[in-house]
């Protein structure tokens, strides 16, 4: 079972609107690429954990700190005898390993980050982590490549890399066979994962903004294009023909604002102007008392 479901991070988030609303550096646009290709191959990978019958607690995206190293895990499954962790890769496309100088090379001979050194050292800091809480349980842990269009040549068969084709017997089918049931020590355990996950990522790489320079507007919930134009009770995007409902739009918008700018008060007022195409403050407020609590009173009154 999911016992810590995954979510889109605040960055991810942020830069998913900033994408739309902002103009971006070629960097900051290949971070956010990245980020959202990512997070996508980590839903993949959750999407196949499904298929497991076995008694386990599936955490996902954890941010843990051993010795002053902060270390994230893709997806950590906990079953009766060992604790599995998984760096979860979506790359594509033909890739070589290069076991002379023990580094990934992307065709023809473009060097990326090597995925076994990211792994060793989450590894050693999650052991090292165990061992401050006092706890032992057997690790195993792999790189998985869950996209069917990656191909890496030359890759030795004893590297704990588990490729697309693999996932079913050296995931799914090795877990599920597993029957043991898992006991209150497990679950204390998953809680004391849970308790120590920190969930603001020191390393998160969100760029500066102002409210000033970003695009106005409602930003279509489907496509994230910002040519939402308003029809009745209906929003509509012209880019890929989703329809919302104007209240719906409201609330995302409502909250979009205030993940990028908590320390601003939300008013009717407020995002009539960052939503652009909404110009009734009476409708405004109404959606906004509607869904959240309102703070003060007459030209004081604003919404958390």
């Amino acid at each position: 079972m999911f016992y810590k479901v995954r979510t889109e991070s605040r960055e991810l988030k942020i830069m998913e609107v900033l994408n739309a609303r902002a103009d971006l550096s070629e960097k900051d646009k290949r971070n956010y690429f990245t980020l959202r290709k990512g997070y996508e191959g980590e839903i993949q990978f959750d999407n196949m954990l499904e298929r497991l019958q076995c008694d386990c607690l599936i955490l996902s995206d954890l941010l843990l700190r051993a010795s002053n190293s902060t270390f994230q895990i893709d997806s950590l499954i906990i079953v009766s005898n060992t604790v599995y962790l998984f760096d979860i890769k979506n790359y594509e496309d033909d890739y070589v390993w290069d076991a002379v100088d023990n580094r990934m090379l992307k065709k023809p001979d473009f060097e990326i980050t090597n995925p076994l050194t990211q792994l060793k050292k989450n590894e050693q800091h999650f052991r090292k982590w165990l061992q401050e809480h006092k706890l032992d349980f057997p690790v195993v842990a792999s790189v998985v490549f869950v996209n069917p269009r990656f191909t890496l040549y030359q890759a030795s068969p004893d590297l704990p890399f588990i490729f697309p084709t693999q996932i079913e017997r050296d995931v799914i089918e090795r877990l599920n066979s597993n029957s043991a049931k898992l006991t209150h020590k497990h679950k204390k355990f998953a809680d004391q994962l849970i308790n120590s996950h920190i969930n603001e990522n020191p390393y998160s790489q969100i760029p500066a903004y102002e409210y000033e320079e970003l695009r106005k507007g409602i930003m279509c919930a489907n496509c994230s294009s910002i040519s939402v134009f308003l029809d009745g009770k209906f929003c509509f995007c012209p880019d890929c023909g989703h329809k919302e409902t104007v209240e719906a739009a409201v609330i995302r918008t409502a909250e979009e604002f205030k993940l990028l700018f908590p320390e601003r008060k939300l008013t009717a007022r407020t995002l009539m102007e960052y939503s652009k195409v909404i110009n009734n403050q009476k409708r405004m407020s109404r959606i906004l008392e509607k869904h959240f609590t309102m703070v003060g009173k007459n030209r004081w009154v604003h919404y958390i």
